[in-house]
């Protein structure tokens, strides 16, 4: 690049902020906040609850590796994953919603600057640098995909990944690569993706390379390390998240889909799918924006690659160039097809576990976009081709032209009139360029307008056109739920679960509005998994079946007992209820107080047992008649894999199915005080540390309402006590009668190993410095 490259890198911020400030003027001039409750409702009721939840809970303990506020429990090891999250929390709780936008800003700038220093490497005009930087900063997949907080960090460090593969194979670099890829792991890019990112790019260098066997030997022997080094550096981070996955129910439980997920990877893509592929090249608002989108999955998770209409049409250019630009436009178009027609690609992306596109298709993004620059710099040095302007603006037509045919009824006319107009403007340019009458000087400030037109028609709608957009003044969670907590917390200032009738919002609402209740959306471990689909809460898995519900899972409802035996002793509604047991405590604006005299403690000893096998026979009755009887047996024993002997005696399931007639007060009231008198009192309760004691007057199993997770740990009178799984997911323990000291710690999974692992890296990563340095 002739001109200065701080230079050209300040017009490419000056014009990044120019549009960034037309685009986006209604939220960062405080008039909506930067999340949704349409298709893209993940911004406002996951990531907002979440972030205010994980700034309270940081300012109170710090990072704990667990909390209670995410269901029954949860680990927060993902939450290890990004650090743009943590730079949404730095104005407290109450600034996690009007910090989105900017968040989201930096991740544009960043994405546009990691863009053009890779196209330095690529290209030889300083225009073809800003112009494609500007319009990578804007493109379809972080206009759309990266409104969701975790797909923004591939945005940013795909691209830098790369200029750090070329900074060591031209000049011997070592500390950029694995640098680059540590901090790419601990800013949501998903560790899979990235290992089949890496393995791709390795694929195209080694078949754009003069020297195919030299450079191959140079990744297996020089870059496969420095990776391995990069994910050795964010170890730290990196293993709670694998272990946090590995015991998701998507991965190590029953609802996983990795056998229907592979087979279909190894199938061709199908007709509607692949022209929906093809759709996606002319923007995925070509189906509609936000939840008026009727292309394939939804607006978030359907196939999008859009570039910008006028360097898609100059992609051909690129053959005037030598044969290797030849070489590598018709692999580059080829490994584009591959994507398109063999969907192993993307599933490989997300390990095979679910079938969604997400970031891989980025890769595809960042393909085109690469060959639009080289080809935008051979237009710039030598000038406009006619012919292959001709063969550009043909393909252009034939591809929009065949989603028309085939899925015209999906489309949305506007926006196809859009791209007509732009693909119209810019052969007009191009062909002005071709006959002269744009000079070269004046050639690159028309493209440049090109770009700046695309990005003001094309990005700004898909953030504002038609999308239910949060505001300053709907205060959503502010529905008289947290005056109901204020007065709960007058009444009683134990530790106890408290739940509601009604969302405010969301399955999240606790998270928002700090309570520990029951209800969450959210990854799932294993334990709460199986204690949902024991109970009936939950369909049981299904081969082939959608896997969505394992993230979605709701309070308790009318089951009463069920309530009780997860410690919901207060229950907030906006309705008169007549529950046995609850009673009315309080009222105020639209909301009244119900306690739950029959809520359990956080632990209780049961002193009968019932086998899951057993158990699983209630599936045979009718649902209504199968819930019942799984609720009683629920409150008078504890559900085991196999009978623990000496602590405590088997429950006697046929005798209840026979029983004549069943009374709430044997069944229900009589055992839930048992419970209550020898059950846990709490002592000292945190995130991660809790303290108490019990006094069982018989042998039995303490089990806990807390999910099992190998990171707990427990020690009765000071002795380490192995815990096991009860009550299908939870923790539990055999304890013997009498009174006893309960201590129970959380140590995050993986953390331990993972700081030595990290620390190993650093170490490596020092003696590669040291080493360079000396030579």
């Amino acid at each position: 690049m002739k001109i200065t490259v701080p230079k050209a890198w300040l017009i490419l911020f000056g014009l990044q902020i120019i549009l960034i400030g037309v685009i986006f003027f209604s939220f960062l001039t405080g008039q909506f906040y930067f999340a949704y409750t349409d298709i893209g409702s993940d911004t406002y009721f996951s990531a907002v609850p979440f972030g205010m939840h994980m700034a309270r809970l940081f300012a109170l303990e710090g990072y704990t590796g667990w909390t209670f506020i995410n269901g029954l429990g949860n680990v927060t090891a993902l939450w290890l994953g990004d650090v743009f999250t943590w730079l949404g929390l730095l104005g407290g709780a109450d600034g996690v919603l009007p910090l989105r936008i900017w968040v989201y800003v930096l991740k544009l700038l960043l994405g546009g600057a990691a863009f053009f220093v890779l196209m330095r490497d690529f290209v030889t005009r300083w225009e073809t640098g800003v112009i494609s930087a500007l319009a990578y900063t804007f493109c379809g997949y972080m206009v759309i995909n990266g409104q969701w907080d975790s797909e923004g960090g591939p945005f940013i460090f795909y691209p830098l990944i790369l200029w750090a593969i070329n900074r060591f194979l031209r000049s011997g670099n070592v500390i950029a690569l694995p640098v680059a890829l540590a901090l790419a792991l601990v800013s949501s890019v998903f560790f899979v993706s990235l290992g089949v990112f890496m393995a791709l790019a390795c694929v195209a260098y080694v078949l754009t390379s003069p020297e195919p066997k030299v450079m191959f030997k140079s990744w297996l022997l020089r870059i496969l390390p420095l990776t391995l080094l990069g994910y050795l550096l964010a170890a730290p981070a990196l293993a709670p998240i694998m272990t946090q996955l590995m015991d998701s129910s998507r991965v190590s439980g029953g609802q996983n889909l990795f056998a229907k997920v592979l087979e279909q990877s190894l199938q061709v893509t199908d007709w509607p799918v692949f022209v929906a592929e093809i759709a996606g090249l002319f923007h995925k608002d070509i189906f509609g924006i936000g939840s008026n989108y009727r292309g394939y999955w939804n607006y978030l998770e359907g196939p999008g690659f859009y570039i910008g209409v006028f360097l898609l049409l100059v992609i051909p250019q690129l053959w005037q160039g030598t044969a290797k630009d030849r070489r590598v436009l018709l692999l580059g178009l080829a490994a584009v097809v591959a994507y398109f027609v063999l969907p192993v690609f993307r599933f490989a992306a997300m390990g095979f576990a679910v079938p969604y596109f997400r970031s891989s298709t980025l890769w595809v993004s960042l393909l085109l976009f690469m060959l639009a620059a080289r080809a935008l710099d051979q237009v710039l040095t030598k000038g406009v081709n006619g012919r292959l302007l001709l063969i550009g603006a043909g393909v252009f037509g034939l591809l929009l032209a065949l989603v028309l045919l085939s899925l015209g009824a999906n489309v949305w006319q506007y926006h196809v009139y859009k791209i007509i107009g732009l693909a119209l403007l810019a052969l007009f340019v191009l062909l002005l360029a071709q006959i002269k009458m744009a000079s070269s000087r004046v050639l690159p400030v028309m493209l440049l307008g090109l770009v700046v037109l695309d990005a003001v028609l094309m990005a700004q709608p898909s953030y504002l056109d038609g999308r239910a957009i949060n505001t300053p003044q709907q205060q959503a969670y502010n529905d008289g739920t947290l005056e109901a907590l204020r007065d709960i917390r007058q009444l009683d200032s134990g530790i106890f679960r408290i739940e509601k009738t009604y969302n405010s919002v969301s399955l999240n609402d606790a998270m928002a509005q700090d309570y520990m209740g029951v209800k969450s959306y959210a990854l799932h471990g294993r334990g709460i998994v199986d204690f949902y689909v024991g109970l009936g809460l939950i369909p049981p898995p299904q081969a082939g079946g959608a896997v969505n519900y394992t993230n979605w899972l709701p309070n308790m409802g009318p089951r009463i007992m069920l309530n009780s035996l997860l410690g919901v002793k207060y229950l907030i509604a906006r309705e008169v209820l007549q529950w046995p047991g609850f009673v009315a405590v309080g009222q105020g604006r639209n909301y009244i107080i119900y306690r739950n005299d029959m809520a359990l403690p956080l632990g209780i000893v049961q002193s009968r047992q019932i086998t899951q096998s057993a158990f699983a026979k209630l599936a045979t009755l009718p649902e209504q008649q199968a819930n019942m009887y799984r609720d009683i047996t629920m409150m008078n024993a504890v559900v085991l894999d196999q009978p623990v002997p000496t602590h405590g005696e088997l429950f006697d399931l046929d005798g209840l199915l026979a029983a004549n007639e069943l009374t709430i007060q044997d069944n229900y009231f009589k055992p839930a005080v048992a419970l209550q008198a020898t059950g846990l009192q709490i002592e000292q309760f945190a995130s991660n540390h809790i303290t108490g004691s019990i006094s069982p007057d018989k042998n039995g199993v303490l089990v806990f309402s807390i999910p099992f997770n190998q990171g707990w740990s427990l020690q009765i009178d000071g002795q380490p006590t192995p815990l096991m799984r009860a009550n299908f997911g939870m923790l539990g323990a055999p304890v013997a009668a009498g009174k006893h000291t309960v201590e129970l710690d959380f140590r995050l999974p993986g953390q331990r190993v993972g700081v030595m692992l990290g620390l190993l890296g650093l170490g490596l990563l020092l003696l590669l410095g040291f080493k360079r340095w000396r030579h």
